[in-house]
This record gives structure tokens, sequence and C-alpha cells, in this order.
């Protein structure tokens, strides 16, 4: 997330994915946006009352150490989205963290 880009798969249709957080918006999309005019996803941000766990943790951190906007994209993160192919809606860190595990 350091440039705030993740890549990800659909878990219904298995097409790949930009995750954007950060300066560019909050969006996903199916087609490289940095291209042009792409159709995307909004993100839907977490509400920060119904936060649990880690997620919660680090929002309330993140705002106790004076990080506004890390908190707003931490939100957003922990938010949902949906596919712009087959309309599929998903949360974003499970995609995530399905993306970054590795298969053995």
């Amino acid at each position: 997330m350091a440039q705030g880009e993740y890549e990800v798969e659909c878990p219904y249709c298995g097409v790949n994915l930009f995750i954007v957080i950060g300066e560019e918006g909050f969006f996903s999309c199916s087609d490289d946006y940095a291209l042009g005019d792409v159709e995307k996803s909004l993100l839907r941000a977490a509400d920060p009352a119904e936060l649990e766990g880690l997620a919660e943790r680090l929002h309330d951190q993140a705002l106790a150490d004076g990080q506004p906007v890390v908190a707003e994209r931490l939100l957003y993160l922990f938010g949902q989205s949906s596919c712009t192919d087959c309309g599929t809606g998903f949360s974003v860190a499970d995609r995530v963290i399905a993306n970054a595990m590795p298969t053995w």
C-alpha cells in the first residue's frame, strides 16, 4: 500500500483488479486507470463505529497519533467494493490478504 495501489483478483470471476486508496481516489477497476478513462467502482468506506479487532485498533491508533489521512484510508481498506466486470461485491481487506498469502 506504499503507493496506494493493490492488485487483487475478483473472488467470483477471477479477473485482476486494481484497488486504489489514496491521492488518485478510492476505487477499484479491471483496466489500467493510469492509461485513461476506465470504468471504476467506488470503494465504500467502513463505518468507524462498526470496526472490530485489528481494524479498530489500527484506526484508533492512527487517530491517536494525529494521522487523520491514514485513519481515513484505513476505513477504505476495511470497506467494500465490487468487481467492474461481474458486479460481485467483496471485502477490500479480504482480497488484499488473499493476494498477499502464498499459495503452496
